[in-house]
Protein backbone atom coordinates (compact mmCIF):
# COMPACT_ATOMS: atom_id res chain seq x y z
CA UNK A 1 0.00 0.00 0.00
CA UNK A 2 1.48 3.27 -1.05
CA UNK A 3 3.01 6.35 1.27
CA UNK A 4 1.40 9.60 1.09
CA UNK A 5 4.29 11.57 0.40
CA UNK A 6 4.30 15.39 0.35
CA UNK A 7 7.53 17.60 -0.82
CA UNK A 8 7.80 20.97 0.11
CA UNK A 9 10.03 24.06 -0.58
CA UNK A 10 10.35 27.77 0.28
CA UNK A 11 6.79 27.20 1.66
CA UNK A 12 5.65 25.94 -1.65
CA UNK A 13 4.19 22.28 -2.15
CA UNK A 14 6.37 20.47 -5.04
CA UNK A 15 4.69 17.36 -5.07
CA UNK A 16 1.72 15.30 -3.37
CA UNK A 17 0.99 11.59 -4.20
CA UNK A 18 0.85 8.30 -3.04
CA UNK A 19 4.72 7.01 -3.34
CA UNK A 20 5.56 3.17 -3.74
CA UNK A 21 9.10 4.22 -2.68
CA UNK A 22 11.20 7.09 -2.18
CA UNK A 23 15.17 7.43 -1.81
CA UNK A 24 16.93 10.43 -0.26
CA UNK A 25 20.86 11.59 1.05
CA UNK A 26 20.22 11.75 4.49
CA UNK A 27 22.97 12.67 7.13
CA UNK A 28 24.42 8.89 6.80
CA UNK A 29 23.88 7.96 3.20
CA UNK A 30 21.88 7.61 0.87
CA UNK A 31 18.57 5.80 1.88
CA UNK A 32 15.01 4.11 0.78
CA UNK A 33 11.50 4.46 2.43
CA UNK A 34 9.10 1.65 1.67
CA UNK A 35 5.50 2.21 3.20
CA UNK A 36 5.59 0.52 6.64
CA UNK A 37 9.05 1.68 6.93
CA UNK A 38 9.66 2.50 10.88
CA UNK A 39 9.30 6.07 12.12
CA UNK A 40 12.18 8.64 11.21
CA UNK A 41 13.73 12.13 11.05
CA UNK A 42 16.87 12.39 9.22
CA UNK A 43 18.59 15.67 7.75
CA UNK A 44 18.73 15.62 4.43
CA UNK A 45 22.31 16.28 2.59
CA UNK A 46 22.28 18.26 -1.07
CA UNK A 47 21.25 16.33 -3.76
CA UNK A 48 18.38 13.68 -5.47
CA UNK A 49 15.29 12.36 -4.05
CA UNK A 50 13.29 10.02 -6.17
CA UNK A 51 9.57 9.59 -5.72
CA UNK A 52 8.31 6.72 -7.03
CA UNK A 53 4.55 5.76 -7.91
CA UNK A 54 4.03 2.60 -9.89
CA UNK A 55 6.08 2.62 -12.36
CA UNK A 56 6.45 6.50 -13.05
CA UNK A 57 9.77 8.10 -10.84
CA UNK A 58 9.74 11.92 -10.02
CA UNK A 59 13.32 13.45 -9.62
CA UNK A 60 14.01 16.74 -7.59
CA UNK A 61 17.23 18.35 -6.41
CA UNK A 62 17.10 19.40 -2.89
CA UNK A 63 19.84 21.77 -1.41
CA UNK A 64 19.26 20.30 1.66
CA UNK A 65 16.16 19.76 4.43
CA UNK A 66 14.76 17.41 6.36
CA UNK A 67 12.80 14.20 5.79
CA UNK A 68 9.98 12.88 8.25
CA UNK A 69 8.74 8.99 7.86
CA UNK A 70 5.83 8.43 10.19
CA UNK A 71 3.10 5.74 9.75
CA UNK A 72 0.89 7.40 7.87
CA UNK A 73 2.79 10.00 5.61
CA UNK A 74 6.36 11.20 4.81
CA UNK A 75 6.93 14.57 4.74
CA UNK A 76 9.73 16.20 2.77
CA UNK A 77 10.97 19.89 3.69
CA UNK A 78 13.66 21.06 1.57
CA UNK A 79 15.45 24.53 1.75
CA UNK A 80 15.49 24.63 -1.81
CA UNK A 81 14.42 22.56 -4.77
CA UNK A 82 13.66 22.34 -8.31
CA UNK A 83 12.40 19.29 -10.88
CA UNK A 84 16.18 17.73 -11.65
CA UNK A 85 14.92 17.77 -15.77
CA UNK A 86 15.28 21.81 -14.94
CA UNK A 87 18.62 21.63 -14.40
CA UNK A 88 20.83 23.61 -16.85
CA UNK A 89 24.31 21.68 -16.75
CA UNK A 90 26.19 23.77 -18.62
CA UNK A 91 25.11 26.70 -15.78
CA UNK A 92 25.16 23.86 -13.46
CA UNK A 93 28.80 23.65 -14.45
CA UNK A 94 29.74 27.34 -14.01
CA UNK A 95 28.32 27.66 -10.24
CA UNK A 96 30.30 24.84 -10.04
CA UNK A 97 33.64 26.47 -10.85
CA UNK A 98 32.60 29.82 -8.98
CA UNK A 99 31.89 28.40 -5.46
CA UNK A 100 35.56 26.27 -6.12
CA UNK A 101 37.24 29.41 -7.43
CA UNK A 102 35.69 31.39 -4.13
CA UNK A 103 36.97 28.68 -1.57
CA UNK A 104 40.29 29.41 -3.14
CA UNK A 105 40.70 33.02 -3.30
CA UNK A 106 43.16 34.93 -0.89
CA UNK A 107 43.07 36.49 1.55
CA UNK A 108 41.83 33.47 3.54
CA UNK A 109 38.32 33.93 4.73
CA UNK A 110 36.65 33.57 8.50
CA UNK A 111 36.08 29.68 9.32
CA UNK A 112 32.46 30.76 9.26
CA UNK A 113 32.83 32.13 5.83
CA UNK A 114 35.05 29.14 4.73
CA UNK A 115 32.03 26.46 5.91
CA UNK A 116 29.86 28.80 3.86
CA UNK A 117 31.46 28.78 0.82
CA UNK A 118 32.27 24.78 1.20
CA UNK A 119 28.74 24.15 1.64
CA UNK A 120 28.11 26.43 -1.55
CA UNK A 121 30.41 24.56 -3.62
CA UNK A 122 28.98 20.88 -2.37
CA UNK A 123 25.42 22.35 -3.38
CA UNK A 124 27.14 23.24 -7.05
CA UNK A 125 29.07 19.95 -7.24
CA UNK A 126 25.50 17.90 -6.22
CA UNK A 127 23.28 19.84 -8.37
CA UNK A 128 25.77 19.70 -11.57
CA UNK A 129 25.82 15.59 -11.01
CA UNK A 130 21.88 15.37 -10.66
CA UNK A 131 22.01 17.60 -14.37
CA UNK A 132 24.15 15.04 -15.91
CA UNK A 133 22.40 12.04 -14.43
CA UNK A 134 19.00 13.44 -15.62
CA UNK A 135 20.37 13.79 -18.69
CA UNK A 136 21.72 10.40 -18.94
CA UNK A 137 18.23 9.19 -17.65
CA UNK A 138 16.18 10.98 -21.04
CA UNK A 139 18.99 9.12 -23.32
CA UNK A 140 17.89 5.93 -22.58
Amino acid sequence: MPVPTRLYASRQRLFEGDCDFIVAQGASGELGVLPGHAPLLTWLKPGEVMLRQGTEEHFYFLEGGYLEVLPNRVSILAEAATLSSELDPAAAEEERKAAAEAISRPPGPEPEELAARRRRLDIATQRLQAAQRDQRRHRE
